[in-house]
């Protein structure tokens, strides 16, 4: 059996496992030093354990630039309590750890959302749960915990569905992207990046009424149309104010698109050109941007999208934001003698051939190029790089243009018939304006192929794997892949549920049952007192119960001993038998008469002697 302490470690290593997107590299390593401190009992002076916490603290200010937000909140209880560990000393150190690491866990589920993660608290509490039991010196029995669970579940399925939902719940972020990493922007800031790291935080799920094939998985966010020349910028012009709609069902060339967004989002993800966006009870048509911005205050998390084919642009007279290329003369006559054409179409194959004949490449480290010319120079870069430099060439030849920020790509899972997305599909590519209808084009498809054909994570992943392709038996064999999507679709059915269980959901069953929800203030309550009351009631027969049994298990083992001894004594009279042993003679009388009056006062009086104790005595006579 593990100690006590081992466990806690191993509870709280797989917590900082499974939390590693919200924890950052500070929190995890001051979690395995500690833990390996802890371990091989290396105790770390007072000063330089403080030193090292407040560095750690330091670190929260420097990567997240605040301290009041739920994700550092997580950081620093996980801190405290590897620094709790480092200096554990007496019995009050181990109760905050025990109480720390329960409320460590139950904040992590506000952040993770997956089975594999319930399954972790509901584990992980029963362990700590057994342990504490031991420090308080008691028995731990599976049978109480599965008799606690017979008045838990009843009432936390009451509460789950009797507590009052909010209209706008508070969010709690995660998979953020930092600087240097892959990840969606509304804006696409180039000259600031020199290289992205891959990121595999999932951002949404998504549902699809019909098959989509790859080169379709294009997810619009932003649509962006002002620049310095370079850098692509939001502008008030690029919001688009949404119309409001009754009663529209999608034509037969539409798609009917289900989301759900794992984090707080500027903008509703939605496929290629989206015609209308319903959430809760709005239905809302989009314009010419096809682009719609979210409420700060009120974040939306699943919505429904319809769209299909490209619209007609009707408003013509907002063109010329679209042509605007912040260059100078000598900079935008250079472009256009560079590149050839008339029509868009012309224009874009005389840029695919100069990229190609140039040897231009795709790299997520490309360096910083801080401006067009000097990535034309350089010839290195990704989809930003890209989708700027040919925007700004078409503008630069007259096509009105614009970029879109988003994601391509995703992994479809076909136990749950979703797709997932995760921050490796963020992706930027552009539409040029073609006899009144925008048209996307994705120069990476040109550059990297297989960037478009496999999408965002698969294509970083085949990267990774470099030479690791060529020996099949060092890759993930193919049912762990298949077992991870048919855990990945429970998480998806589960979540979807509880998640659907929201205000607007609440309220509709309650108006069906005529119950008023100002009514669940004075229920919720009344409820909780019933039920301490039945739960306090049980306990106190049960304890009773439990006593008489450790009582007449004593009485019984009593009462076999003697027998053993020769001595017959009565299961009914307490004061014949006590006369009978009174006239014992042998050397075990005094043993025996001392068991006799030790069982008296734990049965009848009170004494502090344990029924363990006395079971030792009685087997000694």
């Amino acid at each position: 059996m593990l100690r006590a302490d081992w466990k806690q470690y191993i509870v709280l290593l797989t917590f900082a496992f499974l939390m590693h997107e919200v924890l950052t590299i500070s929190t995890m390593a001051f979690v395995v030093l500690g833990l390996i401190a802890a371990s091989f009992q290396f105790k770390l002076h007072r000063y330089f354990r403080n030193f090292l916490a407040l560095g750690v603290f330091a670190s929260y200010w420097i990567t997240y630039g605040k301290i009041v937000d739920p994700e550092v909140g997580l950081n620093f209880l996980t801190s405290i309590i590897v620094l709790k560990i480092l200096e554990k000393e007496t019995i009050r150190d181990r109760y905050m750890i025990f109480f720390g690491l329960l409320l460590l866990i139950s904040a992590g589920s506000l952040f993770e959302k997956t089975l594999s993660y319930v399954t972790f608290f509901g584990l992980s509490f029963l362990v700590l749960i057994r342990d504490f039991y031991s420090y308080l010196g008691q028995k731990w029995r599976v049978k109480d915990i599965l008799l606690a669970m017979i008045w838990v579940i009843p009432l936390t399925f009451l509460l789950f569905f009797l507590v009052p939902r909010l209209l706008n719940p508070i969010p709690f972020g995660q998979n953020k992207t930092a600087p240097g990493e892959i990840g969606y922007t509304p804006d696409v800031n180039i000259s600031q990046i020199e290289s992205l790291a891959p990121n595999q935080g999932p951002v949404f799920q998504v549902m699809t009424d019909r098959p989509l094939n790859q080169m379709d998985l294009y997810w619009r966010g932003n649509t962006l149309s002002y620049n310095d020349g370079w850098n692509w910028i939001q502008m008030p012009q690029d919001r688009e104010a949404p119309i409001d709609l009754l009663g529209v069902t999608p034509s037969p060339l539409e798609i009917k698109q289900n989301f759900r967004l794992y984090n707080r989002s500027d903008y509703f993800f939605t496929l290629d050109a989206p015609r209308v966006i319903t959430f809760n009870r709005e239905v809302l048509g989009l314009g010419k941007l096809r682009t719609l911005a979210q409420k700060r205050y009120q974040w939306i998390q699943r919505y429904e999208v319809i769209g299909g084919p490209d619209q007609k642009l009707e408003d013509q007279e907002s063109l010329d934001r679209y042509v605007q290329v912040p260059l100078s003369k000598k900079e935008k006559s250079r472009i256009a003698l560079t590149f050839s054409g008339v029509t868009v179409s012309e224009i874009e194959q005389s840029i695919r051939q100069y990229f190609l004949k140039e040897k231009f490449s795709y790299s997520l480290s490309p360096g910083r190029s801080l401006n067009l010319q000097e990535f034309m120079d350089k010839k290195i870069g990704f989809c930003s790089h890209y989708a700027s430099a040919v925007a700004l060439i078409l503008r630069i030849k007259g096509v009105p243009t614009r970029l879109v920020s988003g994601y391509m790509g995703g992994s479809y899972n076909h136990f749950g018939d979703y797709y997932l997305i995760s921050q490796n599909d963020a992706h930027v590519w552009l539409e040029a304006l073609v006899e009144g209808q925008w048209k996307r084009l994705d120069p990476t498809e040109w550059i990297a192929p297989d960037r478009v054909r496999l999408g965002g994570d698969a294509f970083i992943e085949s990267v990774q794997e470099g030479a690791l392709r060529s020996a099949s038996f060092l890759r993930m064999p193919r049912f762990l892949g298949n077992l991870k999507l048919w855990f990945g679709q429970w998480d998806f059915l589960f979540y979807q549920w509880l998640e659907e269980m929201d205000y607007h959901t609440q309220d509709a069953w309650l108006s069906r049952l005529k119950f008023k929800r100002q009514w669940l203030f004075s229920l919720i309550p009344a409820l909780m007192v019933i039920f301490m009351g039945l739960y306090m009631w049980f306990l106190k027969k049960q304890s009773k119960k439990k006593e008489f049994h450790h009582h007449q298990e004593l009485w019984d083992l009593f009462f076999n001993r003697i027998q053993k001894q020769g001595i017959s004594l009565s299961k009914v009279s307490l004061s014949e038998n006590e006369v009978l042993l009174k006239g014992l003679s042998g050397p075990k009388k005094a043993s025996i008469l001392a068991v006799w009056s030790d069982l008296v006062m734990v049965s009848f009086q009170d004494s502090d002697l344990s029924v363990k104790d006395l079971k030792k005595k009685i087997k000694k006579i």
